[in-house]
């Protein structure tokens, strides 16, 4: 089994309930963004190295996948696995769960583009960033991907 970094922790917040008694998608992407940020500061693009350096990772692409309605005050916790990755960019999984049950409620694949903040461009990974990344790969690079990675939006269901 693939260990997730832990990357998300808390409840379902008031401000996240929508008209219909549940959270609102947006703030499933709102979490997923907060798990982003923490992603950045395990691989160690915090504020003082991106500041220091004028790097950062800008979000590409994303695929939301809503699998289960969540309530106010459920507790949630977000785990991300780096599914690839090259010298600019970071293919990574995301699955929220739910923290008592561990149920998924719903995961997120989006594809991080490393940057070069004072060129406003592309940019591959510092080493010490790099470094990170390929232990990281090595750590999660085993097994299988999840289900769920790398679908796209369809009306059928795909044929097994």
């Amino acid at each position: 089994m693939t260990t997730e970094l832990k990357v998300f922790g808390g409840p379902v917040l008031p401000e996240w309930i929508d008209y219909n008694g549940h959270m609102n998608d947006a703030c499933y992407v709102l979490v997923f963004s907060q798990a982003i940020d923490e992603f950045m500061q395990q691989i160690g693009l915090n504020e003082a190295f991106r500041t220091k350096y004028q790097v950062s990772v800008y979000t590409m692409q994303s695929m939301v996948h809503y699998l289960r309605e969540v309530s106010l005050g459920e507790p949630l916790l977000v785990g991300a696995r780096l599914l690839e990755s090259d010298a600019k960019k970071l293919r990574v999984f995301f699955t929220m769960r739910h923290g008592d049950s561990d149920m998924e409620l719903a995961t997120m694949e989006t594809l991080l583009l490393h940057m070069d903040m004072s060129a406003h461009r592309a940019a591959p990974m510092l080493p010490d960033t790099a470094a990170r990344v390929d232990a990281l790969q090595q750590r999660q690079g085993n097994g299988d991907w999840p289900a769920l990675a790398g679908r796209s939006i369809a009306l059928t269901r795909p044929r097994d």
